[in-house]
């Protein structure tokens, strides 16, 4: 039982909440903070806080699911009501003589707040918490009512409207959901994140900000702790600070300091000794320590508040590009006095459905992306500013966050108001966002928002008004992070082969161009930074049979003729692009391979082509990790289930540590004389001394054309070009070949690999890859995995694993080739069931 006085939290998140909607602004006229109206009765549901109504709706089988089907359509109303949230609690009787407050994390997005029949206040804003004073109207020890009325969604622009539009009174809401190219419009409503009682003293922690400075040896961190103080009745008191390392004591202090009101803060300085770094992924050890924060009356006989923060130990900087143009931005990372290129991803909703996604749900595709080796999400400007869980799971997985204000462009016009009554508004939002991140160390960089552009579609930068005013917001309040007015931040928005040099960060393109067309225009174009592009792919099976409704025939066609098609990723449909590289196809399995693999291909090229340009080219940052609803086409990378496409592990193996890629100027070879390929080692690590790729072209049938072993060193963080690949083609060869690389160190180690398709058949010229002939997979169990053999006489064509009953599985590699005859030892980390197949093998199975 809790002591009497003792700071505490009482949760009231959880199943015990009704909801039930009414007309806009009924709510008012029946008076429902004093009694629940007739209508209630038969509109009362079940709700879970933190939840959107919609969730409680699906969970009362009130409407068919909206991801099967055309159903969105049926939900669109659920946004155009007004809902009442009722909960009876009973809160601890020790909170009695104590300071109380109501405390919501996050309202989607505007409240009309009650307790015990009486008006606590209103609020507006998604991203900005609010908290109630229920000092003398909370009842301990006996039953309270709290009666929620969150209001019908603002009227908000989609992907396609006006951004000088989106100036709603209610403040900053997500834009995706009221129609992106990767969701329908389906807008939440509804409490999206905790609600609790906090009780302590009258004096408590209002903000609490560890910030760090390395020494110049970076042995040393001085530390200076600002609390912020919130205040009933004014007092001397006493706040102790122990800085711990896992659990341990490193370094303590305590000070005196009378609170007068809201504006007393207090700064205490600390030191610590062999200062352990927090790293970014890939770079060592992503290290966190922990200030314990307890705050007392002056004779120490009462605590009235307490707070713990976890914080890093880290320095971020930017440095210019090598060779780059004197106007451009620095885009280069440094952290801890180390350049790091930036192996990212763009970070979209986890759910259409934000406010109910368990942890474990980011855990698992934020634990994906660190497998990945990603060291940077941008977490996209039509989105969130994501929940707490998120950035302590990138702090743990040593993930950098590149955040943007929730601003974005639109089709229309991509420019923000810039109005002093709109500069108000969001400088109160942005006052209300900074302050809630800003102990993270994986929080990075603060960016103004997604694509804003003037009328001639080159970026903004911080010269415009809004911008302007949110660089400074940050300034003042996260002053150790960086800043970028927009991304990209151009000064073209596109990057453009025909004057490469003028893209210095650029966003696009987004689909894959061609067999010929894509290599040629990666290896043409040199941005410094390329913050977002991407191709478009079908989804995994799983999940089609699953927006289908089971209902296999509903997905075919897969193209503009299909109404379940184009209302679940219609604006990527690709049925022509697809069908250019394969020639008319007629099953729906087939397509999705075929569309899979060019989505592969596609990501590859591009990642690898900005790699070779290390230092030159600061990172890349694909677009997208994720998907916020379930797609049949998209540019995500996992869907909407957990389950890497092969595009997420067509980049997972670009990003490896050591790696080796080939340049090459087509994937169709027809017409050509002769087969050019620069190849290419990438370290991301210490030097490795001299390697060797053994490079392999041979035909599906397993003929070999050229062999030969190419040796260079791996240098410490860079890439380097080690030799050139030829092969004359013999005359009237028109067929598929592979090209095979393998790096071995000098105790002869495999410790990088590599694969590419080519076709030297015409137009389509990838068609003969579905005609190959069949073979056989074996597979077995082998130390730490399993080990899958090519038993045929033809090539294993993208051997694909999964786990047998539908579960996750985690193996170090997936969607591979297999030359005849050729086995992989692969470590797994579950020990399940596990199935390979591919495209000519049938699945074979171990358990």
């Amino acid at each position: 039982m809790l002591a009497v006085n003792t700071p505490q939290t009482f949760s009231l998140s959880g199943t015990d909440w009704q909801v039930y909607h009414l007309l806009p602004n009924e709510w008012l006229w029946r008076r429902v903070w004093e009694r629940d109206p007739p209508e209630a009765a038969s509109r009362r549901l079940p709700a879970t806080v933190p939840g959107h109504v919609q969730q409680d709706l699906l969970a009362a089988g009130v409407l068919p699911h909206p991801w099967v089907g055309l159903n969105s359509h049926l939900w669109e109303w659920t946004s155009a009501r007004d809902w009442v949230y009722t909960r009876e609690f009973t809160p601890p009787a020790a909170m009695a003589g104590m300071q109380v407050r109501l405390r919501f994390e996050g309202v989607d997005s505007s409240a009309h707040v009650f307790l015990n029949g009486e008006p606590l206040g209103d609020h507006e804003g998604q991203f900005v918490p609010v908290e109630f004073d229920v000092t003398g109207r909370l009842r301990p020890g006996e039953s309270n009512r709290l009666v929620v009325v969150v209001e019908r969604a603002p009227e908000e622009q989609g992907q396609i409207g006006w951004t000088s539009r989106c100036r709603s009174p209610r403040g900053w809401k997500a834009r995706f959901a009221y129609g992106w190219d990767g969701c329908p419009r389906l807008i939440p409503v509804g409490i999206w994140d905790d609600v609790s009682l906090v009780a302590t003293g009258p004096v408590w922690f209002r903000d609490v900000a560890v910030y760090a400075n390395l020494s110049t040896d970076q042995t040393e961190a001085a530390l200076s702790v600002v609390s912020e103080f919130g205040v009933a009745q004014g007092m001397p008191v006493t706040v102790g600070v122990q800085i711990q390392d896992a659990g341990l004591p490193v370094v303590e202090t305590q000070d005196p300091v009378t609170v007068f009101d809201e504006g007393t803060s207090l700064v205490q300085s600390l030191a610590i000794k062999r200062a352990r770094l927090w790293w970014p992924n890939g770079h060592g050890d992503s290290h966190l320590y922990e200030a314990v924060l307890v705050l007392a009356t002056r004779d120490g006989s009462r605590i009235l508040d307490h707070r713990r923060v976890r914080f890093g130990l880290r320095r971020i900087e930017v440095l210019p590009c090598e060779d780059a143009p004197p106007d451009s931005l620095p885009y280069l990372l440094s952290v801890n006095g180390r350049r790091v290129w930036i192996k990212g991803w763009n970070w979209v909703p986890q759910d259409q459905f934000y406010a109910r996604a368990a942890p474990e749900r980011y855990e698992r595709l934020l634990a994906l992306a660190r497998d990945a080796g990603v060291n940077m999400l941008r977490v996209w400007g039509g989105g969130l500013l994501e929940k707490e869980v998120f950035y302590d799971l990138c702090d743990r997985f040593g993930i950098l966050v590149w955040q943007e204000f929730p601003l974005s462009s639109s089709g229309l016009d991509n420019e923000p108001p810039a109005d002093p009554e709109y500069l108000d508004r969001i400088t109160a939002q942005a006052e209300a966002m900074l302050p809630r991140r800003r102990n993270h160390p994986s929080l990075a960089l603060w960016c103004g928002g997604n694509e804003l552009t003037g009328s001639d579609l080159r970026p903004l930068d911080s010269g415009h008004p809004t911008l302007g005013a949110l660089r400074n917001l940050v300034a003042v309040h996260d002053p150790q992070r960086l800043w970028l007015p927009t991304s990209p931040t151009g000064p073209r928005f596109s990057p453009d082969p025909a004057c490469p040099e003028e893209g210095h960060d650029v966003h696009g393109p987004w689909r894959f161009l061609g067999l010929r067309e894509h290599p040629a225009f990666y290896h043409t174009i040199r941005p410094l930074l390329h913050s977002a592009f991407g191709c478009e792919g079908a989804t995994n099976p799983a999940a089609l049979h699953f927006l289908s409704g089971n209902s296999p025939a509903a997905l075919w066609p897969p193209d503009a003729s299909n109404a379940l098609w184009m209302h679940h990723g219609g604006w990527w449909e690709q049925r022509a692009a697809v069908e250019a590289a394969f020639g008319p196809l007629s099953d729906l399995d087939t397509y999705v391979r075929a569309s899979q693999l060019l989505q592969a291909m596609g990501l590859q090229v591009a990642v690898e082509s900005h790699r070779r340009r290390k230092w030159h080219c600061a990172g890349v940052l694909p677009w997208q990790f994720n998907e916020p609803w379930p797609n049949a086409v998209c540019t995500h990378a996992v869907d909407w289930f957990g389950q890497p496409k092969p595009a997420y592990w067509a980049v997972r193996r670009a990003y490896r540590p050591v790696h080796v890629s080939a340049r090459f100027t087509t994937f169709a070879w027809h017409g050509e004389k002769e087969f050019i390929a620069e190849i290419w080692l990438h370290n991301s690590g210490e030097a490795l001394g001299l390697l060797t790729v053994a490079a392999t072209i041979s035909s599906l049938d397993g003929r070999v054309h050229v062999q030969d072993a190419l040796a260079g060193d791996a240098p410490a963080h860079a890439a380097r070009r080690i030799g050139e690949l030829r092969w004359e083609f013999p005359t009237g060869f028109a067929a598929p070949f592979l090209l095979d690389l393998q790096v071995t160190d000098r105790a002869g180690e495999v410790i990088a690999r590599n694969a590419y398709p080519f076709s030297a058949a015409p137009d389509p010229a990838f068609a003969p890859f579905l005609t190959a002939a069949p073979t056989a997979l074996e597979l077995e169990r082998a130390v730490g995995g399993i080990r899958v053999r090519n038993a045929g006489e033809c090539a294993a064509l993208w051997v694909t694993l999964d786990h047998a009953d539908d579960g996750f599985l985690s193996p170090e590699d997936n969607h591979f080739l297999l030359r005849p005859q050729e086995a992989r030892a692969l470590a797994v980390r579950e020990a399940l069931p596990v199935r390979a197949v591919a495209w000519n093998a049938p699945a074979v199975l171990i358990v």
